[in-house]
């Protein structure tokens, strides 16, 4: 058991004491500023005990009676006025140098509601001389501005941070979604310990406290060794005592107080980075005394964050534009690629490479129309086919992305010597086809800030829960983990599979079209074949009638028929031992009507243009003569043995031929 140091109650010593603790009903405000509340009707029901001795008024004197009773009426007017811009949405109101007393002695004023109550605090300004604090945030933010990555502009805040505040080191520290953070940029004296990529639990920043962060963006601590002024009295007649959440002198957990002495520091100031209404990260400062910066410096310091987590809001959506563009380009590489003919299972190899170019990772799979493909350390099909199952559960058409496989899926075992973390990307609805990144296990070195677990040490409040004593690197072995998937990757993930899907679709619809076209050609085909023996069937037939009349004997007739199959056969011959280039129409004529002349050729007469056939009309145009001159030999001018064919080709203006076909002297 333990004695809480603010309450007196005794309550067991675990882990959860730093989450339990009401940081914000501490009842008390730090030295350096006074506080007095009233109620909405301006009667005074709260002061800190300090009041006497920056203000003038007692405590006794004040408690219970009316705000105007004690302060100017001009002050009481002026903090009425100011009381206004709280209804507009601003939490807190600003008096910089004002003289409350009306003695000349300024004051920094802050103001803001707290449940029924407006809350006023005073800190004594303790440098009068003109000065423009706002000036100075314009050209540090311009250096942020010209930052061409996260990485740069995150370097150029901490070290304005520094200019702005004076603090001997400044860091930028991010949150984790697990709510751990890392120092991810430093600003630190020179003989001060670097604490860059070192990495904190999430119980060094408890719950409460980060909430408190996106409330009211900056917290000073001027002296951790500091007097505490008691909020008197403690608790209202009703049992509450005043929420002081929104308190810019509010007093500090003994906890963190403790914390920061371990750690060498004796002034801290903390202040928020906020990103799509969460808190993405804090500038955190720490001194080795006692260190005050006045309420109008840190409103410029507040000021510089605001502005820069907009600049930070760019630099992360030029990012993500430049992660969408590498997608883009990947998708058009894949779809170039696919084009050539092969599938994602075919041309598995070289996609691979492309996908890995944007996803690092140790292995690769893909699963795609019933087939498997993979590359590196991924698992084997048996294996995948485990996998998919799992997969098919989680959330239908999105990227799924784990580092620690072995707590969502009861059967990671199977892959834990290959596997520890994977990106699966969906890119099919039914069958649910994947493509899946892997990374294997690395027992990785987290640069701890201190051994994580906080044990339970003797400490100054006595048995309690002590932040740790000594804050070298502690290490902690992550076994079953892989290298986390980042935003960037996941949104590169989110691209593909949008890219994917439609070459997918692409395939489907190519596959489809391909299978239907075979379909009809393979009907066309048959339909010009039935055609064509019909055709040449009774093209047979009329030879050999048309072979009888003139022959003598048998031999004759055998020797007429046969030079009359080989001229058809000729004509065959010309269309399928073309050169596959443009063949003259004329040429296609003569061929086609040869075996019906009978070595007189002036029986044909072909007049005109000389057009070119392109290869894929010779064919069809072929069958046309070829009806042309068997209808001409059944019933036109080659019945008759004076007839003669006229054949007229005239190329149109508009490109199209025109073919004048006349049969002379037939027996019609």
């Amino acid at each position: 058991m333990t004695e809480n140091a603010t309450s007196g109650t005794s309550v067991p010593v675990d882990l959860s004491n730093c989450e339990r603790e009401q940081i914000h009903l501490l009842g008390g405000v730090q030295a350096y500023g006074c506080l007095l509340s009233t109620s909405l009707d301006f009667m005074i029901n709260h002061v800190s005990d300090n009041i006497a001795t920056l203000l003038g008024p007692s405590v006794e004197d004040v408690i219970g009676t009316r705000l105007q009773d004690h302060l100017p009426a001009q002050t009481v007017h002026d903090l009425r006025t100011k009381l206004q811009m709280l209804s507009t949405g601003i939490e807190t109101a600003r008096l910089f140098g004002y003289d409350v007393m009306r003695d000349g002695r300024a004051f920094d004023v802050s103001i803001h509601v707290s449940g029924q109550s407006f809350v006023y605090e005073f800190e004594p300004k303790q440098d009068t001389n003109d000065r423009d604090e706002m000036a100075m945030v314009q050209p540090l933010l311009a250096r942020v501005k010209a930052a061409k990555s996260v990485a740069d502009a995150c370097k150029m805040a901490v070290r304005a941070i520094q200019v702005l505040s004076g603090f001997d080191r400044v860091m930028m520290y991010r949150f984790a979604p697990d709510h751990s953070g890392e120092v991810i940029a430093e600003h630190v004296a020179p003989d001060m310990e670097a604490f860059l990529g070192l990495r904190y639990p999430a119980s060094d920043i408890p719950a409460q406290a980060r909430a408190l962060y996106m409330r009211s963006p900056l917290r000073l601590i001027a002296d951790v060794d500091g007097d505490v002024s008691q909020i008197v009295p403690q608790v209202s007649p009703d049992g509450d005592p005043l929420d002081l959440s929104l308190a810019i002198t509010r007093a500090v957990s003994p906890i963190h107080l403790e914390y920061l002495r371990n750690m060498g520091v004796s002034a801290s100031m903390s202040v928020s980075i906020l990103q799509d209404g969460k808190l993405w990260g804090l500038f955190a400062c720490h001194h080795r005394s006692a260190h005050y910066v006045d309420y109008e410096r840190r409103t410029a310091i507040e000021l510089f964050s605001q502005f820069f987590s907009y600049e930070l809001a760019s630099l992360r959506e030029q990012e993500a534009r430049a992660d969408d563009r590498a997608a883009r380009q990947m998708h058009d590489q894949l779809m170039v690629r696919l084009s050539a003919g092969a599938d994602l299972i075919e041309g598995f190899d070289a996609i691979a490479d492309n996908l890995r170019s944007l996803v690092p990772c140790d292995g690769i799979c893909v699963y795609f129309d019933g087939r498997y493909a993979q590359l590196g350390d991924a698992p084997s099909e048996a294996e995948f086919h485990k996998l998919v199952r799992f997969l098919n559960t989680t959330t239908q058409g999105k990227p799924f992305a784990t580092h620690t496989l072995g707590e969502v899926w009861s059967d990671a075992e199977i892959l834990q010597d290959r596997v520890a973390g994977l990106l699966a990307i969906p890119i099919s609805r039914t069958p649910r086809d994947y493509i899946v990144f892997t990374r294997r296990e690395i027992a990785r070195s987290v640069r701890w800030g201190g051994n994580p677990e906080k044990p339970v040490e003797v400490g100054p409040n006595g048995v309690r829960l002590t932040p740790r004593k000594s804050f070298d690197v502690w290490t902690e072995m992550v076994r079953g983990t892989s290298e986390p998937w980042t935003e960037a990757e996941e949104r590169v993930a989110e691209s593909l599979r949008l890219s994917l899907i439609e070459i997918v679709l692409k395939l489907t619809d190519e596959a489809n079209a391909a299978r239907q076209k075979a379909a009809d050609k393979q009907v066309l085909l048959i339909a010009e074949l039935n055609h064509r023996v019909r055709n040449i069937l009774n093209l047979i037939k009329g030879l050999v009638s048309q072979s009888k009349s003139g022959a003598p004997d048998i031999a004759t007739y055998t020797m007429v028929l046969d030079g009359r199959v080989q001229a058809l056969a000729r004509a065959h011959d010309q269309l399928t031992s073309q050169a596959w280039g443009p063949s003259p129409l004329r040429t296609l004529i003569e061929v086609e009507a040869k075996a019906f002349l009978a070595g007189r050729d002036e029986r044909l007469q072909v007049t005109g243009d000389v057009p070119l056939l392109a290869p894929e009309a010779f064919s069809t145009m072929a069958l046309v003569i070829h009806e042309l001159i068997t209808n001409s030999a059944k019933y036109g001018a080659l019945t008759d043995k004076a007839g003669v064919v006229s054949v007229d080709l005239q190329m149109q203006p508009d490109g199209a031929l025109e073919i004048k076909w006349r049969d002379k002297g037939d027996r019609r």
